[in-house]
Parts: structure tokens; sequence; C-alpha cells
């Protein structure tokens, strides 16, 4: 997504800016969605996606303090 070269690092910070969280998600943090989905409780979703962004597609309305 975000390629190699010398320019990796600029569009690495671009993308941390224009992300509400200011960071990139940890592994644990999108394991625990997969971990979530496997549970039994799980079982009556369907076809739904879900985001695992930092608020990104959400925009600045998710961004804290902000």
């Amino acid at each position: 997504m975000l390629g190699t070269g010398p320019d990796r690092e600029a569009r690495m910070s671009a993308f941390v800016a224009d992300t509400p969280l200011k960071r990139f998600g940890l592994p644990d943090e999108v394991a625990a969605v997969a971990v979530m989905l496997a549970l039994d409780e799980a079982a009556y979703m369907t076809g739904t996606e879900i985001n695992i962004d930092g608020g990104l597609l959400a925009g600045s309305a998710a961004s804290p303090g902000g």
C-alpha cells in the first residue's frame, strides 16, 4: 500500500496525518476483531464490513477532540 523507495517515510507520515487516531493500528488491535468474529456470540453477524482503520473512513468527524 505504501510501497518502497526513498519517499516511503513521507507517504507513511501523510497517511498517519490523515488518520483521526494519528497512528497505525497494532497487530493485536486487528487480531482482536478477528477473535471477536470467531466467537459464538458473533454467529448472527452476516454481510457486513468492519473497518479497522483508526477512523480513516469516518473522516475528521472521528478525530478525538476535534
